[in-house]
């Protein structure tokens, strides 16, 4: 278990700061023991891969040096991302809310095969390792 349920909400916090110190707007956040989903609005000035190497680093810091987390051994090199519409928000919203419902019927590599389809882009598992 990298991320420990008990203390997700502690984690979601500490990227939200981050998320909030380069003027970006979260909406929601949420996952479950091995990746996190985050709905926000970009700001105009932050590139998308400094917002995700800030977070992406300063919380594997901070996680390495909680005890908490003693499981976590970093984050995935990559990570996807994709543009919503408008009209897509509250169905995402509540996608998120319901990661962990959601992942006791549905796995991970079937998830990325989804979202590699959804953005029509060619899945190949050798992007996983």
């Amino acid at each position: 278990m990298t991320i420990p349920l008990a203390y997700k909400e502690d984690l979601y916090r500490f990227i939200w700061k981050e998320i909030k110190d380069l003027k970006c707007d979260l909406i929601r956040i949420g996952g479950i023991q091995n990746h996190v989903h985050i709905l926000l609005n970009l700001h105009p000035t932050v590139a998308l891969a400094t917002l995700m190497q800030n977070i992406k680093s300063h919380s594997s810091a901070w996680m390495n040096s909680d005890a908490r987390f003693d499981s976590f051994n970093g984050w995935a090199a990559e990570y996807f991302a994709c543009t919503i519409s408008p009209e897509q928000k509250t169905a995402v919203i509540e996608y998120i809310k319901g990661q962990e419902q959601h992942h006791l019927c549905h796995a991970i590599d079937d998830e990325f095969k989804r979202m590699y389809r959804y953005v029509n882009l060619p899945y190949d598992e050798r992007d996983m390792i």
